[in-house]
């Protein structure tokens, strides 16, 4: 029987610069690392027989923070506070199992919702720049 990897403990931290990272509260749930694609390009040429392609770089595309709003939340002011400014910082994701992931992203959203009967939520989405690196902690 395969066991995966819990969720539980899961940690999301924001880090501008050489600034300390802070903890981002109230994260429910996250989607999109490393669903990013490559651009194709068209190597065809009239010595071709039938379309010819080459890999482009890598785009790692978006991930997506869904949170409990937490107004003064150190971690969620930040990511506000760099959509605000439009400053690039690094989103660190550590698993449950010390799986650490790290890309630098530019926050492009950070909404804030609510529903009847229910807490109020924000979203966040982050534009990967440059590559995810994948690294295991202690």
């Amino acid at each position: 029987m395969a066991t995966g990897i819990t969720t539980a403990k899961t940690k999301f931290e924001w880090k501008v610069g050489t600034g300390a990272a802070v903890k981002i509260g109230g994260v429910v749930s996250f989607s999109g690392l490393g669903g990013g694609s490559s651009a194709v390009i068209d190597t065809t040429d009239f010595d071709s027989t039938a379309k010819e392609k080459a890999m482009g770089l890598p785009d790692e595309g978006q991930v997506s923070l869904s949170m409990i709003l937490i107004p003064g939340d150190a971690g969620q002011t930040a990511l506000g506070a760099a959509r605000s400014a439009q400053t690039k910082g690094t989103l660190i994701i550590t698993l449950s199992d010390k799986t650490i992931y790290t890309q630098d992203a530019f926050v492009l959203t950070f909404e804030r919702n609510g529903e009847q009967d229910d807490v109020a939520k924000a979203s966040c989405n982050l534009e990967i720049t440059g590559a995810i690196v994948q690294s295991k902690g202690v």
